[in-house]
């Protein structure tokens, strides 16, 4: 299953690049071109207005990875989409022990269709159940690295993970991390 994640976040890489179009732009000439009868033109345009409305949602849920969690400091958030999944990825360190995040969930909020549905299947069937909030977690250890899953109701996932990190630490850090904030916004 561990294959299948990183699958997943390899294919993320691939979509690094970013429109940087104001969504007013392509949105607004849709009416325009399907007007003039062109009707390619206007689907086009419509997929440069979602592909611009959905990095606007995308970079307002990475506003939710706060800069201090617990005394926990964010060192670094990047985010990605591929194959209409999107990923966001924040580092924290505390201590000299770094805890990585990472939200994967469908580009415009939602679920991430039959892959990343397997995924989580794959990913919340081992380990020992906790609650993160209101939220459904997996605290689970393989190869020293612990890792604590959640399952959001807007389908998406959060995962923790630290290679150095303990797993109470990991545990105290999802607990206090903005779960029900982030998963709101993807609603």
């Amino acid at each position: 299953m561990n294959k299948l994640c990183l699958f997943v976040a390899a294919m993320c890489c691939f979509g690094a690049a970013h429109a940087q179009e104001d969504p007013k732009e392509s949105c607004d000439g849709i009416v325009k071109l399907y007007n003039d009868g062109d009707v390619d033109g206007a689907l086009e345009e419509a997929r440069w207005c979602v592909e611009a409305l959905e990095q606007i949602k995308q970079a307002k849920e990475g506003d939710l990875f706060a800069a201090d969690i617990a005394g926990w400091k964010r060192q670094s958030i990047e985010q990605n989409k591929a194959m209409g999944v999107a990923l966001t990825e924040a580092r924290y360190t505390k201590g000299g022990q770094t805890i990585t995040v990472s939200l994967m969930g469908g580009a415009g909020g939602g679920d991430m269709g039959f892959l990343g549905g397997l995924a989580q299947m794959g990913m919340m069937s081992a380990g020992n159940k906790i609650r993160v909030g209101k939220h459904t977690g997996v605290a689970s250890s393989e190869g020293g690295t612990s890792t604590v899953m959640v399952s959001l109701d807007s389908g998406g996932t959060l995962s923790f993970a630290s290679s150095d990190a303990e797993m109470n630490s990991v545990v105290e850090f999802a607990k206090a991390f903005p779960v029900a904030e982030i998963d709101e916004s993807r609603s």
